[in-house]
């Protein structure tokens, strides 16, 4: 098939998952949405992926390496219709943008909604794709590079049990991989896997786990508080107690409370949700991925770290989620750093969440608790296991696709693939966005309070599900359409450089969503460092 012919089946699909959704959740169109189906993508992002570089030696040939197998499959066919779905979601968080303007009293004149297929596609490999020039943070974003990159990386290795089983671990903290090493007795110090050290490693892993049993390391990995998950195909996990529950959970779950309309102000200067205050508990990449959204469209987000933006083991992951929110650093060891916690909490409209379930409770911020500091919170939440009986376990997006069936669907039960970049963090984080943005439409018409909860494992389940309503071909209503030629104004680049307060100038991937009305998002993606309060009350 023809680049554009693969592009082409990629927006006729957008299509159809844009309807799925819509009727799904109830989403009211306001504005046409066009999807892009434009070659000239091709050249341009693939000639992007060696350039910007930030890392030195070795490493940037790595990442070269990830860039290019992340761009080429761009232009490629699907067998997980992640594509498509990204492209649908992000149109209908856009959908919802505008809702959201038409209350709060912004008009609109023919406007419209562009979305890029190909850019799209782009927004599932952003970490990869995203850039910055400062030499400093190169640095430490080379170290967290490398400890991420070694063998116990469930994203890239999986090893055969006793019982003929595949299991990958997953534990992207020293702390967890430190916990998993001394549970599994490893005769190797936790820090002492690298890099550079993979081969022997691979070879050594194997040797240990091919005398364990599948599920029972599967158990003590995550009792031990690291995790790991036993490969499953789609039918093997859904008989399982939790598959079965997470397939039969709504995609968002609202949770309601007492009726109270919130007070945002009058000013729309940067966008729909301007003067929107967002606390936000979210690391790593889903969780940020869904306030990143909110910030684009103008809410004020205040992320909450213990440390600056230097600090963060995980720097290499985080850069794109940070873009368009200040921090804040607070350590709630400190009565001090947990007072000034509580006051921002009271007076914030919207808190997101994406650190493992009960985490805050010794601190006195279990969600009953902080409902007390603020009835009128609207608490989105995202999990791994959604509210299971696995609920308080840990979770990242690689162990959703191989528990849930996504990788060997991708592949094989002899070969299961991992999907293109990251989607299971990307694509819970857009639908925990779209969730929230659904909750601030309902306050803003009714004063609906609530809480809003999906989970990774939830949005693999709904990878699954959009590949099986694409699968039967429904001619797509007219609610979208299919455009052959770029637009003037926008996908013109892979990355738009912003500057910022913490890193000076950053190069974020360029977004896959041209809204004419909100077409000027770029001006809300700095981010600052070490700052005291909301952006809103300077």
């Amino acid at each position: 098939m023809s680049v554009q012919d693969i592009l082409k089946d990629k927006a006729i699909d957008a299509q159809r998952v844009y309807d799925y959704l819509s009727n799904l959740l109830g989403i009211e169109t306001k504005l046409p949405v066009t999807f892009i189906v434009d070659t000239n993508t091709e050249a341009e992002l693939k000639k992007n992926y060696l350039k910007e570089n930030p890392f030195p030696h070795v490493i940037a040939f790595a990442l070269a390496k990830l860039r290019k197998a992340g761009v080429n499959k761009l232009f490629m066919e699907e067998k997980v219709l992640q594509t498509p779905l990204i492209a649908a979601i992000l149109s209908l968080c856009a959908e919802l943008a505008t809702e959201i303007g038409e209350l709060r009293g912004d008009s609109f004149n023919n406007d419209k909604i562009y979305t890029d297929i190909a850019y799209s596609g782009m927004q599932a490999i952003r970490l990869y794709m995203a850039n910055t020039r400062d030499k400093k943070f190169g640095k430490v974003r080379l170290a967290s590079a490398i400890r991420v990159d070694n063998a116990i990386n469930g994203s890239f290795y999986k090893y055969k049990t006793k019982d003929d089983r595949y299991i990958s671990f997953h534990v992207y903290y020293q702390s967890q991989q430190k916990k998993l090493v001394e549970e599994l007795g490893l005769k190797k110090p936790s820090e002492k896997f690298t890099l550079m050290s993979t081969k022997r490693d691979i070879k050594y892993l194997k040797s240990v786990v091919k005398e364990l049993n599948s599920y029972e390391l599967e158990e003590r990995s995550f009792k031990c508080g690291a995790c790991a998950c036993v490969l499953r195909d789609r039918e093997e996990w859904e008989k399982t107690e939790v598959g079965n529950a997470v397939k039969n959970m709504p995609l968002i779950r609202f949770n309601d409370y007492d009726k109270s309309k919130l007070d945002f102000g009058k000013d729309l200067s940067r966008g729909p949700l301007t003067g929107i205050k967002v606390l936000d508990l979210t690391h790593i990449i889903a969780g940020p991925a869904a306030s990143r959204i909110l910030a684009e469209y103008g809410a004020d987000i205040l992320m909450v770290r213990r440390g600056t933006y230097m600090d963060q083991e995980q720097a290499m992951l985080e850069l794109d989620g940070w873009a368009g929110k200040d921090s804040i650093q607070l350590d709630f060891n400190k009565l001090e750093d947990l007072a000034r916690m509580k006051e921002l909490i009271k007076e914030a409209h919207i808190i997101t969440c994406s650190y493992q379930n009960g985490c805050f409770d010794k601190f006195g911020l279990s969600l009953s608790e902080i409902r007390k500091l603020n009835p009128n919170i609207i608490y989105s939440n995202l999990m791994c296991f959604s509210d299971t009986v696995w609920k308080d376990r840990p979770g990242w997006a690689p162990l959703a696709e191989d528990i849930t069936g996504l990788s060997v669907r991708n592949g094989s039960k002899e070969n299961p693939v991992n999907l293109n970049g990251v989607p299971l963090d990307y694509i819970p984080g857009m639908v925990l966005a779209m969730g929230t943005l659904m909750a601030i439409r309902d306050n803003l018409k009714d004063g609906r309070i609530t809480d809003v909860t999906t989970s990774l494992t939830r949005g693999a389940m709904l990878l699954h599900e959009a590949t099986d309503f694409c699968s039967e071909k429904k001619e797509p209503s007219n609610n979208t359409s299919i455009q052959y030629e770029g637009i003037d104004n926008a996908f013109k680049t892979s990355r738009i450089y912003v500057d910022t307060k913490a890193i000076g100038s950053v190069g974020f991937p360029s977004p896959d969503v041209y809204h004419t009305k909100y077409n000027k998002t770029i001006n809300n993606m700095t981010f600052s460092d070490s700052n005291k309060d909301f952006k809103t009350n300077k």
